[in-house]
């Protein structure tokens, strides 16, 4: 019997879902579970369940493709929860008030800078160096998964940079709209949805092309799929 795929499952997203299937079938999941929510326009929280798949795909991608890289998080609770240690062990307001000592009448003189113990001042200053790191990290990936791609990538980096610009500009849509913001579907644009749910798999479909030699190749795995699912 044959089976119809619903008319959405055009044949880029055909050649997407298997390269997923071959390559990455968790990520595949989330690609095909995010293409049934984008036109299932009644799905309830389509909007963040497709831009966390996104993310998700978005952020998966360079180590399935380059390999993956040992990489540490920034524990923000865990160094903050130390930071906060130190900073009252030190004497210091938690309520931004400035540690001065004043007479009954004594005004409070102009003061542009408030002097804090070095072990306070090396963990702000790492803490905030590990923080710009992480933000690096997406272009990092990013450069990585284009160089992989293509070995000439790594020496054309100024004509990459717009290239991964543009992927993260608009992966950061989704990235955005991971979290709950108090806003129900309705109050979400879906046709700013599907719009760029259809530029990241143009942006999918250029990184995958290479996987592919020819259209008769696909074609081949094109026809061996739909056997195996008849």
């Amino acid at each position: 019997m044959e089976v119809h795929q619903p008319n959405f499952w055009t044949r880029e997203r055909q050649e997407l879902r298997l390269w997923f299937e071959r390559n990455a079938p968790s990520l595949g999941e989330l690609y095909k579970g995010a293409i049934e929510m984008v036109f299932n326009e009644i799905f309830p929280g389509r909007v963040r369940f497709v831009s966390h798949a996104v993310r998700e795909i978005r952020n998966r991608l360079p180590d399935v493709i380059a390999g993956p890289v040992s990489t540490n998080q920034v524990q923000y609770i865990n160094r903050l929860d130390d930071l906060s240690k130190v900073w009252k062990k030190a004497g210091l307001s938690l309520d931004g008030s400035l540690p001065i000592k004043l007479t009954n009448n004594e005004q409070i003189p102009p003061i542009k800078e408030v002097p804090i113990p070095v072990k306070i001042y090396k963990e702000i200053a790492k803490l905030i160096r590990d923080h710009e790191e992480a933000r690096k990290k997406p272009y990092e990936e990013f450069k990585r998964l284009f160089q992989a791609i293509d070995p000439k990538n790594k020496e054309a980096e100024a004509t990459l940079r717009p290239r991964i610009d543009n992927l993260r500009k608009n992966t950061e849509w989704f990235v955005a709209r991971t979290h709950d913001r108090g806003k129900v579907d309705a109050e979400m644009d879906g046709d700013e949805l599907k719009k760029n749910f259809e530029i990241f798999e143009r942006a999918l479909l250029a990184i995958i092309g290479s996987f592919y030699k020819t259209l008769e190749d696909l074609d081949e795995i094109l026809e061996e799929t739909n056997a195996r699912s008849g």
